[in-house]
């Protein structure tokens, strides 16, 4: 069937497609007005809720295929999915944002107002889920928040800095290696020359002590390889061989922090990351508490206060508040009008599980705990959730919705939950994540931003007024 043309999609085209669930499916896809395109899928035996989120179009038919055992499993239980690309968008997650909201008018349009409207995407959509939920309350009942970079559109890149400013100042000072300001041409330039550089130095004792340096001192994990075991932490070279592998293997840091920031940058107009006064010796404290550090300079026959003076003497970088102010809407404030629960692995080294507790502290100081459950899984990777894990925490959130309490979610009720649904593996984990070393909220873009006109043309001028005056 065709349905109606509306004015936030082009020519859609709706038909019926027999899934190997109990329902019939009908799909409907089209593009939105900047030319993002987007798919519904609404089951015979819907049951009042739809789940929307990034890069559920575009990316082959999301139904086919192991990968897609999740939503195969959901459509059958009567969810309705939808969602859109970041072809479009990419970083830009304000808008991504609202598309997610104008993917919601087209299906209420079409097929009425759900009695649950529920942000759920992982990664990049992790993050946008978060801020669609913070920009837009009233569309939504919930959100599920998987691997999303929840230290914010900020926080989560200072972090990343800080991994590469420390291997940079340390391995290669007299380089040309980009911290920020990425060049256009990076595959071909600085991810070659940063990869060299960080494998000529894990060749050595001494290279590799500063290497787990920069890893720890970025909290990214010692875990992040699949095919390998979790390392013991009486396991020198292993732990440091994890942290090795969270900077350069696989999906990595450093070619993360190429890619995805120079199209940050690219969009916002500038840096939106800075480490002024940013003291390295006490994020090390901090950060590295079974010691790892020292024993891998001792081992190396390296003076680590003579590194830790080194890094307090490296010239500082900052932010360019043009770009603050167009990265503001993912600065979390906390303040939940709808549940949300987050799902994070302890080995993911682009979502540090970090950052889920700068989160948890924004949440707690706007007072709204109450609407937030975060989960945890033994797992490594970025995003390696099994179908089991990921429809456990889409349960949960539904057992909250409809009847106003939270369900457990200890690591024994969350398995208990993902094995029901008999999709295999689970893997949840009773977890309390380290403290964020590099959080940064409103306050700290109102400060960053005042005395410039960007601090008025900033998307959360009005809620940083509180701000300004401390």
């Amino acid at each position: 069937m065709q349905c109606t043309v509306l004015m936030a999609l082009l020519s859609p085209i709706t038909h019926l497609l027999a899934q190997p669930t109990s329902a019939v499916v009908a799909t409907t896809q089209g593009q939105l007005n900047d030319g993002t395109d987007y798919r519904i899928d609404m089951p015979s035996n819907w049951n009042g809720a739809v789940l929307i989120g990034l890069d559920y179009a575009g990316r082959g038919n999301p139904l086919e295929g192991d990968q897609n055992a999740t939503n195969r499993h959901l459509l059958a239980q009567g969810f309705a999915m939808a969602g859109t690309t970041r072809k479009v968008t990419g970083w830009a997650i304000h808008q991504a944002a609202r598309n997610a909201v104008q993917t919601l008018d087209i299906f209420e349009r079409q097929y009425g107002k759900p009695k649950f409207a529920i942000e759920y995407g992982s990664s990049q959509g992790g993050h946008t889920a978060a801020v669609s939920v913070q920009t837009y309350p009233d569309r939504w009942s919930g959100a599920v928040v998987q691997c999303g970079g929840l230290s914010g559109s900020v926080g989560q890149w200072q972090g990343k800095l800080d991994a590469l400013f420390v291997a940079k100042a340390l391995l290669a000072p007299q380089s040309q290696l980009p911290v920020t300001q990425v060049p256009k041409d990076f595959e071909t330039t600085a991810l070659p020359a940063w990869r060299q550089v960080l494998s000529d130095a894990q060749k050595t004792a001494q290279g590799r002590a500063r290497i787990a340096l920069a890893a720890t001192i970025a909290q990214l994990p010692e875990w992040s390889q699949t095919q390998k075991p979790r390392p013991q932490i009486e396991d020198w070279a292993a732990r440091q061989a994890g942290l090795y592998d969270s900077l350069m293997v696989g999906v990595s840091l450093v070619g993360q922090a190429m890619s995805s920031r120079l199209q940050v940058e690219t969009l916002s107009g500038g840096n939106i990351s800075a480490n002024a006064g940013v003291d390295y010796a006490a994020l090390l404290q901090r950060a590295d508490v079974h010691g790892l550090i020292p024993k891998l300079y001792e081992a190396a026959h390296l003076d680590l206060q003579s590194d830790l003076k080194a890094l307090a003497q490296a010239p500082r970088l900052t932010a360019d508040p043009k770009a603050l102010a167009y990265v503001a809407s993912g600065i979390f404030n906390g303040d939940l009008n709808v549940p949300v629960i987050t799902v994070n692995g302890i080995g993911d080294a682009i979502s540090v599980v970090a950052s889920q507790s700068a989160y948890e502290e924004a949440v707690k100081a706007a007072g709204k705990s109450a609407q937030l459950r975060q989960v945890y899984t033994a797992s490594a990777g970025h995003c390696g959730f099994t179908p089991a894990e990921s429809v456990a925490a889409i349960n949960t959130l539904m057992h909250r919705l409809q009847t106003g309490q939270w369900e457990g979610t200890s690591a024994q009720s969350m398995n208990d939950r993902a094995q029901s649904a008999q999709l295999g593996l689970s893997r949840f984990i009773d977890y309390i994540p380290a403290p964020y070393l590099r959080p940064y909220s409103r306050c700290d873009l109102a400060r960053d931003l005042q005395g410039t006109h960007w601090l008025e043309s900033a998307t959360l001028a009005q809620a940083l007024t509180t701000c300004r005056h401390p």
